[in-house]
């Protein structure tokens, strides 16, 4: 009985340094304030929402980050991010999961924008 516990504790240890690492992933939310309905302040509340939000990723070491949804309120901008610190490598053809209706998203290739 002695001799299957030391085999099974060394099996143990050779697996164990080989299975793979998670990554870290955040979904991060914030908000601005929005004056009026003007086109300056509504170029303007999300640009500082989203900059808080990957200030907040960064802050966690999380230097990947993917805009999840932005929101224009009656006084507010609201932005949500997913980050993670690897890669997420868009280009293999995965889904992303949509957290609010439990469904797969599909991944788009990044493409740049203005806010």
């Amino acid at each position: 009985m002695r001799r299957l516990s030391w085999l099974s504790l060394g099996l143990l240890l050779i697996v164990a340094p080989a299975s793979p690492s998670a990554a870290t992933v955040a979904t991060i939310a914030t908000t601005a304030p929005l004056g009026d309905h003007q086109e300056q302040s509504v170029n303007t509340a999300p640009r500082m929402a989203l900059k808080a939000a990957v200030a907040g990723a960064t802050a966690m070491g999380l230097p990947w980050v993917r805009i999840s949804r932005a929101l224009v309120l009656e006084d507010a901008v609201a932005v949500r991010i997913f980050a993670t610190d690897e890669n997420p490598e868009p280009d293999t053809g995965e889904e992303i999961p949509d957290h609010d209706n439990g469904r797969g998203a599909a991944v788009l290739e990044p493409t740049e924008q203005r806010l």
